[in-house]
């Protein structure tokens, strides 16, 4: 029988607007959806298509990074749920309260989260494992979660991981109706009438991001005499050093700007050879596989982002050794060595997001948290054909 199910966040991203569609249009509970509808200043592009039945609005006061939210407290108490999916983040002392409030009154209670992303010590693992502790299950983003999850004592049937997805069915649909002569024409104005490498970034222009370890592998290829070719799709407080930095360094490197346009961006990605984020890499990762495109970024495992989980090292992208750029330039120039390894990428690539990274995937993943059963690791992997493996095409020759 089907369960009602609160879904609370204190917002939802536009990003979310795809898996939140899904859970309405196809799901096998009946889930409603509450937030704010307000970011506060996180300049983040909000979700608006959520149908009025089926959500609720739960204001948010913010204390700095502490976030009240009172009506989370009376929709745990008095709402007419089965299941509360809250957003699992121990700093927000509504989430806790709201968690006792929603077990004491005989609702499941499940934590939608990120969940470890390292090894924590101290207070910090302390409050957080007590924290996670009181819900009956997790949805993690990733396995290298649960993994941690494991270690720390927690029952691994508990741990769901349900990865992470962007508007898939757009994206595929984008990817399958190209027009061919438009990316062609896209990869010759900016990387260039030739047959280097092209590899793009696409972000917000911030020191976190590392970009300028990007140029200096582009440098380093060029030294080699195997130069590559660049794109900066974004805009931010480093673009003028950026820019600077190519010029010194005689690197051939195109700035696009800021681009929000999906369908552009999918030409972007299509029109490239590679995908390279030096610093911590999320949805990016997903963004480009979608698209076909191999995405590399660093090995830096306990800073990363769960999505990193989608590159296969050696098939798909590669991770390289932290703040090396000597290795960045190797894994960039062992990725695109051929056209057969561009082709071999850009197939695994899609196959990586068909098989884990879509809101169907996520969904049915999210409604077997619901139903009480246990995390199936191997669920995902067994809906659809696997990935074919390979040679490691990303080793530095």
């Amino acid at each position: 029988m089907p369960q009602r199910v609160l879904v609370l966040y204190h917002y939802f991203a536009r990003y979310r607007s795809a898996i939140i569609r899904e859970l309405i249009e196809h799901g096998k509970h009946h889930y409603t959806f509450a937030a704010d509808t307000h970011d506060e200043g996180a300049g983040i592009k909000l979700a608006d298509d959520i149908p009025d039945d089926r959500f609720v609005r739960a204001r948010c006061r913010w204390l700095g990074k502490i976030m009240l939210q009172p009506r989370a407290l009376s929709l745990a108490l008095f709402g007419r749920y089965d299941t509360l999916i809250l957003l699992g983040n121990a700093q927000w002392p509504t989430t806790w309260l709201a968690t006792l409030l929603g077990r004491l009154t005989g609702k499941r209670v499940l934590y939608w989260t990120h969940g470890w992303l390292t090894h924590e010590q101290g207070p910090t693992r302390l409050i957080r494992n007590t924290f996670y502790g009181l819900a009956n299950a997790l949805l993690v983003y990733g396995h290298r979660s649960k993994c941690i999850g494991i270690d720390e004592g927690f029952d691994p049937a508990k741990l769901h991981v349900i990865y992470n997805s962007l508007d898939y069915p757009q994206q595929r649909d984008l990817r399958e109706h190209h027009d061919a002569e438009r990316v062609a024409a896209r990869r010759k104005t900016i990387f260039g009438d030739n047959d280097h490498p092209a590899v793009m970034t696409v972000c917000r222009l911030q020191p976190a991001k590392k970009l300028h370890q990007l140029i200096d592998a582009a440098a380093a290829c060029r030294q080699q005499g195997r130069p590559i070719s660049l794109l900066f799709v974004g805009d931010g407080p480093e673009l003028e050093a950026l820019k600077r930095r190519a010029s010194d360094k005689g690197v051939h490197a195109h700035f696009f700007g800021a681009c929000y346009e999906e369908q552009t961006l999918a030409e972007l990605l299509a029109a490239s050879d590679l995908c390279v984020m030096p610093g911590p890499a999320g949805l990016t990762v997903m963004h480009a596989l979608a698209y076909g495109t191999p995405f590399i970024t660093n090995d830096q495992l306990d800073t990363q982002m769960p999505e990193f989980e989608a590159i296969i090292p050696g098939v798909n992208g590669a991770l390289f050794k932290s703040d090396d750029t000597d290795d960045l330039a190797a894994k960039i120039l062992a990725c695109t060595a051929t056209p057969e390894l561009r082709s071999e990428g850009r197939r695994v690539s899609v196959a990586m997001i068909e098989r884990f990274f879509n809101p169907a995937v996520q969904r049915e993943l999210i409604d077997r948290a619901v139903d009480g059963l246990p995390a199936d690791d191997l669920f995902a992997a067994r809906r659809t054909p696997p990935v074919t493996s390979g040679a490691d095409p990303c080793s530095a020759p």
